[in-house]
């Protein structure tokens, strides 16, 4: 059975591809002509953004483990509670270094933009 796609679908589903491809966003390259106090601070605001991922994405889940109504018959008590936020630690962490969200790319695209575009402004304020 053939399937046609047209108008509106048609362009849904141009969208949605497009989505998808767009969806793995990258760090930026640290430029050439940087600095080495310049890369090194590059290099940790990278570190940074993915801890600032893994706070965020540990933050998600566990307002994702709040929505589910508690079973008093499974109660684990207090041992549940921290083995579910190590769990939440571990799964947050993974989600972070796997960068599938993109929240530590954005952040440090961002961040490094306006990282060396005032230290491009300074370095011209010094000379």
């Amino acid at each position: 059975m053939n399937m046609i796609i047209t108008g509106a679908a048609n362009t849904d589903a141009k969208r949605h591809a497009g989505s998808k491809a767009g969806m793995r966003a990258e760090f930026n390259k640290i430029p050439e002509n940087a600095t080495p106090a310049q890369k090194k601070d590059l290099e940790k605001l990278k570190t940074l953004s993915k801890d600032y991922e893994s706070f965020f994405m540990k933050e998600v889940v566990s307002a994702m483990r709040r929505t589910v109504p508690k079973d008093s018959n499974l109660d684990g008590g207090n041992a549940e509670e921290i083995y579910k936020s190590m769990l939440d630690d571990q799964l947050s962490s993974h989600m972070a270094n796997k960068g599938s969200s993109g929240v530590a790319q954005e952040l440090y695209n961002r961040l490094s933009k306006s990282y060396l575009s005032s230290s491009a402004a300074n370095r011209g304020q010094l000379k």
